[in-house]
């Protein structure tokens, strides 16, 4: 999209599967379909707080994944809800009826479960293999899956196999046997490590036969991701990435990098405003290399430095082509992470990768929460990545980037011009949504959003301006192509975007 001689490249947009739920707007807060929003889900100024129920007629409401539809028998209260396929997006075409009581365990999920065939023989297979696991847990459902590992989800048999404030279900990982045992004794000791903080989930126990590891874990409540990014509120995002922030401040205050941050691994319910950050198969130690170590390490090269250098070698290389031949070492580094929110010095392959990669993707997920586009970044492999990353911040940043990694970056795209400011950026985003017709709700933030910042990105002196203002501050001091110069998660904790969370006391442990 070309506005204004200003190329404005946004990426195509997510699934949109999703259509516009019920929520509630003075805040815009997400309530559950056919339920009245409970107080504590409310911003305190809330206008709405006046129309609250009372506590008494609350009734606990299920989110993940299901559609509730009221129904009545005999004296009990009951839910009649449909199942979604694992991994298919089709309804499997069963369902349960279950009683819920209004004492019952908003985390506790249905007491029973309808499994398709597929899914009763994948169980099957996993307890057959495991002697010894169903005397301990009962597998209710398969609830995730990864690359090196499935999730399950269970109840323990007995209650004294759970420590202290830990809910009634539990999350079974069980690790794929094709993952290398270092790689399993390297998550599960990381794990151990990081307990004691609430939005960090911790380690119950570990269980193992033969090669079979299964890891417990708490069960949490959340919602899928793209249930709720196109409809959460500045409020809610505010919420969503303090409670990451606080996860990751904990982790590099013990020197972890998760190396795996994105959505998927944040686990977040935008009824509670809860977030909890899982899966660090991918974490490691954040040591700095004792050889090979990349130039950024003591401030890189200049421009002068890399012209000398090519005048120097210049008779040793053909006029054109490449040598058949190079007897230069390929650089060699840690790449592991999910594309689209790999940090650029992951891209140029640095060998000094520390915690500020974390900090990279967390605001990329900011940029996607304010923009209401997922993915936002889309590539197919790393040099797409870094073309992404360049329309955004310019040639000239990337070579400079490029040259502090020890590298030199040639871009011959006319279309890339200068950086393009992350504010006219998020603006046009949402604006080529609105004209392509993937219209949002008349009371969706979306609008907020552009009253707030207008297509060439400048933010408008109003109250909701200077929030959004705040908020791309935050996103600026992440999205820093220099990782030296990216803020660290306690520092970003301290922007004024967080002020009214920073003063609520945050408690400590594990729920």
């Amino acid at each position: 999209m070309i506005e204004e001689d200003n190329v404005f490249l946004v990426p195509k947009k997510g699934s949109s599967k999703d259509k516009e739920k019920d929520k509630e707007n003075d805040k815009g807060v997400l309530k559950p379909q056919g339920k009245k929003l409970l107080p504590k889900d409310l911003h305190p100024n809330e206008s709405i707080l006046e129309q609250a129920h009372n506590e008494k007629n609350k009734k606990v409401f299920k989110k993940r994944k299901v559609e509730e539809v009221a129904t009545t028998e005999s004296d009990n209260t009951t839910a009649k809800r449909s199942r979604t396929g694992t991994g298919t997006g089709t309804d499997v075409g069963v369902s349960t009826i279950s009683k819920v009581s209004d004492d019952q365990d908003m985390c506790e999920p249905e007491t029973k479960y309808a499994l398709t065939p597929s899914e009763n023989q994948e169980l099957y297979s996993f307890t057959s293999k495991f002697p010894g696991l169903e005397e301990s847990y009962r597998i209710l459902q398969k609830i995730g899956e990864g690359t090196f590992s499935s999730v399950y989800l269970a109840k323990p048999v007995a209650k004294n196999l759970l420590p202290k404030g830990i809910k009634s279900t539990v999350a079974l990982k069980r690790i794929y046997v094709t993952s290398s045992p270092q790689r399993i004794y390297n998550e599960l000791k990381l794990l151990y490590t990081l307990r004691g903080h609430k939005n960090v989930a911790p380690l119950l126990d570990v269980l193992r036969h033969e090669d079979q590891v299964v890891a417990v874990l708490p069960y949490y409540e959340h919602s899928d991701f793209r249930d709720f990014y196109r409809d959460l509120p500045l409020f809610g995002i505010k919420a969503y990435m303090f409670d990451l922030l606080k996860a990751l401040e904990f982790i590099h205050s013990k020197d972890i990098i998760h190396r795996d941050i994105k959505p998927t691994n944040f686990l977040y319910d935008p009824f509670t405003r809860r977030g909890v950050l899982v899966d660090f198969g991918l974490a490691e130690i954040d040591m700095e290399p004792i050889t090979n170590k990349c130039p950024c390490s003591f401030g890189g090269y200049t421009s002068n430095m890399v012209r000398q250098l090519n005048v120097d070698y210049a008779g040793q290389f053909p006029k054109n082509g490449y040598l058949k031949d190079d007897q230069r070492p390929g650089r060699r580094a840690n790449r592991a992470g999910t594309r689209g929110f790999r940090a650029p010095e992951v891209l140029f392959k640095c060998n000094n990768q520390s915690k500020k990669i974390d900090i990279w993707s967390a605001g990329v997920m900011l940029l996607t929460l304010l923009s209401r586009r997922f993915p936002f970044f889309n590539s197919t492999d790393d040099i797409e990545a870094i073309m992404e990353i360049t329309n955004i911040f310019g040639i000239t940043e990337m070579k400079e980037c490029a040259l502090f990694h020890g590298l030199e970056f040639d871009c011959n795209i006319p279309k890339i011009k200068d950086k393009i400011s992350l504010e006219a950026l998020i603006a046009n985003a949402v604006m080529m949504d609105c004209k392509e017709g993937d219209t949002f709700g008349e009371d969706s933030p979306a609008w907020e959003l552009l009253a707030a910042i207008d297509k060439k990105g400048v933010i408008q002196d109003s109250e909701v301006g200077r929030e959004y203002a705040q908020a791309i501050t935050v996103l600026k001091k992440c999205m820093v192509l220099n990782p030296y110069e990216r803020l660290d998660a306690k520092d970003l904790l301290k922007l004024p975007f967080f002020d009214e969370f920073r003063d609520i006391p945050q408690e400590s442990g594990s729920e």
